[in-house]
């Protein structure tokens, strides 16, 4: 009989039974396809060797006016800067002042008890104090500690050695900073008293503001970032925006944009996220004072926000959902979405300096970070739906949306995050499924050929090539990994496969006997291939190999009977690439065993 070809459509599908999928891939991790084949991705590296502490939920690169290639990395207990492949501390102090023999010890503990009346900090906030010694504790100057939070008027350090004698009330003058309190690792949903930390903030009020009858949300913690002339601008909910001073160097903490340090009343206490409109360099606070609120400063400043008639300040109050989730720039205007809706920001000029519009609703952000824009083009993933915008909303029909939005822990849709792969025109959507509170899977669309695919992988932030030379993607490690480099994950062996649907032999009609298959495979190393064949859709398989092939490999011999049959390939071995082509079997008519 002579040889079959097996030939596939790109893409993965997932929601249709296998099947009646013939024809089709049907599970991938960690390949792509490209010109219609499947191929494996390329690896990644550590891009430094540092380590970041918390979860990271935000990247953003740019170069200051000096040349320097910078990146901010926010994690929900730390702010950093990425120079020269160091990573900066930056955490912005939220207040400082001194602290009078306030400290309290005991014989033989290194536990230090701190009064300070209404101090407003949380547990595992950080506070940087002056040099103190007393009853055997001592510490230099610029000492960092994490706290112990024990009421709103005390809290507890640990020094690096132990008291000598017991004392309270003692330690003399020591100046304190404390720093930007850490934000929620994971967001929750809960009922009742008790729900949440005491003494923090949540989205929608404080104390004596009632909470939503149906529950209590609090968002885990996201960074929004961007860039205003060579300076960092930042944004976590329920703070005011942030600012770095590149000039300034990675020695100098980010500030926080205040009334206070701007002397403008109008200046947001709280915001939600931040954008800067080009080109006129408005800088936008998103959710500011309200959750629906947009406000922009007066054109070129970051401390102008009282509008009046000799200046471009302003607000708008958004209609449509509950609370605006983030914001991307475009073709001639922002996007900015809330949790059901999508507005249009549109700078006009005075008097009014902006136009807002809304497009559509429905279509909802799933997340700050879920949005991406390449071409003039927006995609985003939402709650239960994936969509672009070229002109108008349009949802992103594909193959393997039920297996997403039904395997996505809703709780955790805020950490949702979009990545982009310009070099092979594909956006990447990470996401925690239903049985992980942290992003452990992806879903994948390539925009030039109109495909998608799924895998796994563990990556919290993400910002594509630009100012460094590739792809930056943030993992649950605590490490920043350089993308498409090589053929490994890191050094070690990194696993991908694809399998396909099934498919009859022959017509289906009479179980069929291959006794052989020439595969189409270029490696550079090796691929285990394994078949797969039934004798009815659902009835149990008989798998034969795996067989290993090489670029050498000329046939291998399956010897397997079936009306149907299925193929997967797969590596997982150091130093492996691959791509497939057409393989080809030999197949004869054969009777049942």
């Amino acid at each position: 009989m002579p040889l079959a070809t097996l030939k596939f459509m790109p893409g993965i599908v997932k929601d249709d039974t296998s099947y009646s999928s013939e024809g089709r891939w049907i599970d991938s991790d960690k390949i792509r396809f490209w010109n219609g084949k499947a191929e494996k991705i390329k690896g990644w590296q550590k891009l430094t060797q540092n380590q970041f502490s918390g979860s990271c939920r935000g990247l953003v690169q740019w170069r200051d006016n000096d040349g320097n290639a910078l990146m901010a990395v926010g994690t929900h207990t730390h702010l950093y800067i990425l120079k020269g492949g160091v990573l900066y501390d930056v955490t912005p102090i939220i207040s400082s002042g001194n602290l009078s023999n306030a400290f309290s010890v005991t014989n033989g503990s290194p536990t230090v008890t701190v009064t300070s009346a209404a101090h407003g900090m949380v547990d595992g906030n950080r506070i940087i104090l002056g040099a103190a010694s007393f009853n055997g504790v001592s510490w230099a100057a610029g000492t960092e500690f994490t706290i112990t939070f024990i009421n709103t008027n005390s809290f507890s350090i640990t020094a690096s050695g132990n008291a000598t004698s017991t004392g309270s009330s003692v330690g003399g003058t020591v100046s304190f900073q404390y720093l930007l309190n850490p934000g929620q690792p994971d967001s929750v949903f809960d009922f009742g008293w008790g729900v949440g930390t005491w003494n923090t903030a949540r989205s929608g009020g404080g104390w004596n503001v009632p909470a939503n009858t149906t529950g209590l949300e609090i968002d885990a913690r996201t960074w929004s970032f961007d860039i205003f002339g060579e300076d960092l601008v930042a944004s976590v909910i329920g703070h005011p925006l942030m600012t770095w001073d590149a000039s300034a160097g990675v020695g100098t903490r980010a500030t926080q944009i205040t009334d206070s340090s701007t002397g403008d009343s109008e200046t947001p206490n709280t915001s939600r996220g931040v954008i800067v409109s080009t080109p006129d360099r408005h800088l936008v606070s998103l959710g500011a004072d309200d959750p629906l609120t947009v406000k922009f400063a007066s054109q070129e400043t970051t401390g102008t926000w009282t509008a009046a008639a000799t200046n471009t300040a302003g607000s708008q109050r958004l209609t449509g959902g509950s609370k605006i989730i983030g914001a991307r720039r475009t073709r001639g205007q922002i996007l900015i979405w809330t949790d059901t809706s999508l507005h249009s920001m549109t700078f006009r000029g005075p008097p009014y300096t902006f136009g807002f519009r809304e497009l559509a609703t429905g279509c909802g952000l799933g997340g700050p970070l879920a949005a991406v824009e390449v071409g003039g083009i927006v995609y985003w993933m939402g709650i239960n739906q994936f969509f672009a915008f070229d002109g108008t909303v349009r949802p992103l029909i594909g193959p393997v949306n039920n297996f997403v939005f039904e395997d996505l822990n809703p709780i955790q849709v805020e950490k949702v995050v979009a990545g982009l792969d310009k070099e092979h025109s594909e956006v990447f959507w990470f996401y925690p499924d239903s049985s992980n509170n942290e992003n452990n899977r992806y879903v994948k669309y390539n925009y030039r050929e109109n495909v998608w695919d799924v895998g796994t992988m563990d990556r919290t932030a993400w910002t594509d090539a630009s100012t460094f030379p590739n792809n930056t993607g943030a993992a649950t490690n605590g490490y920043l990994y350089s993308h498409e480099i090589g053929e490994d994950a890191d050094g070690a062996a990194m696993q991908s496969y694809i399998e396909s649907a099934d498919m009859d032999i022959g017509d289906g009609q009479e179980v069929m006997f291959v006794t052989r298959a020439l595969p189409d495979i270029e490696t550079s190393g090796t691929v285990d291939v394994t078949f797969k064949t039934r004798k009815d859709a659902m009835s149990s398989f008989t798998t034969k190999g795996p067989f290993p092939v090489t670029a050498s490999t000329e046939r291998i011999n399956p010897r397997l009977r079936g009306r149907q049959m299925s193929i997967k390939a797969e590596s997982n071995s150091v130093g492996t690439g691959w791509r497939l082509g057409f393989t080809r079997v030999d197949m004869q008519a054969d009777g049942e065993r």
